[in-house]
């Protein structure tokens, strides 16, 4: 059998996998954010007392996914905002991928030992900023990159920006 043809045996198997969990949609009530995450990977272990975030666990594995909402009280714009991220959070880390639009950025790469994704878009003409994360193991590389493209393609803003982040 080519190598190839092994290749996309494991990414179809993969992708399949992921296709296979429970995924379930979850929206932020304070902000209008949302995303869908398999539930049957992540586990709710706490949500920030101001209703702008929540964190879930892996329930196999040590990965974590972080997903969260706040006003943009300083102003930052998607450079600005990307370049902090990339000091403060993933210091330790090589990235490898740092695409960047004018109203979101993505930051992804990898340590030693862990891999880490994350996406932040702006709404409301820059006033609120949305992300979300995962860190997981390098060696689950293969069972949570579908599971992170997936909750990419479902990641949306919330809808309008109500009373939240106005000046």
């Amino acid at each position: 059998m080519s190598r190839a043809l092994v290749a996309l045996m494991v990414f179809l198997a993969t992708v399949g996998t992921a296709v296979a969990f429970d995924w379930v949609t979850y929206v932020n009530d304070r902000f209008g954010f949302s995303l869908r995450y398999p539930a049957d990977v992540f586990a709710p272990e706490r949500r920030s007392d101001a209703g702008d975030g929540e964190v879930f666990v892996a329930t196999q594995g040590h990965g974590r996914l972080l997903v969260g909402a706040f006003e943009n009280r300083d102003g930052h714009s998607v450079a600005s905002y990307r370049d902090l991220i990339r000091r403060q959070s993933y210091a330790d880390y090589e990235v490898s991928y740092a695409p960047r639009g004018q109203t979101w950025f993505v930051l992804s790469g990898e340590s030693n030992d862990k891999v880490f994704y994350e996406k932040v878009m702006f709404s409301c003409q820059g006033r609120v900023i949305n992300s979300f994360a995962l860190v997981y193991p390098i060696e689950r590389k293969r069972q949570f990159d579908p599971i992170v493209e997936r909750i990419e393609n479902t990641f949306r803003p919330g809808p309008g920006c109500g009373g939240h982040a106005t000046r």
